[in-house]
């Protein structure tokens, strides 16, 4: 029982982590869902009280294939200090692809820094972050 449960273990961890996974944030995912997701953010930039930290279900007269929430961190009413999150692959451990808008000076350079070292991450535009991590 115990090499059954450690073989299924592996399978996953395999399975979750190892694979490659860039083909769910790569930049043909952003082009096909750009207008929806900038109009998002808008929405949040422009009436944050609409919105609250955390998870928020995506909006139902705009469409996002991938997932039906997206996560807020930062302060709503510090447009300077925002990320808001939209994942297009959620692994089992710690795994996640997705497509990020942020204003976060921090986060932005910690950002730039990982595209430009290479892997499966990308700047789509200024601002806006496909990452696979």
């Amino acid at each position: 029982m115990k090499a059954i449960f450690q073989t299924f273990l592996f399978a996953v961890l395999c399975s979750s982590c190892f694979l490659p996974n860039g083909s769910q944030s790569n930049p043909e995912v952003w082009e096909d869902n750009k207008k929806n997701l900038q109009n998002i953010v808008d929405r949040v930039l422009l009436n944050p009280e609409k919105f609250e930290e955390g998870e928020n279900l995506i909006p139902e007269d705009l469409n996002f294939s991938y997932d039906k929430t997206f996560d807020i961190k930062g302060n709503l009413k510090d447009k300077n200090d925002l990320k808001i999150t939209f994942y297009t692959d959620r692994g089992l451990i710690d795994h996640y692809s997705a497509i990020i808008y942020t204003t976060q000076k921090g986060l932005i350079k910690q950002l730039d820094e990982n595209v430009k070292n290479g892997g499966n991450d990308f700047k789509l535009q200024n601002n806006w972050y496909a990452i696979n991590d």
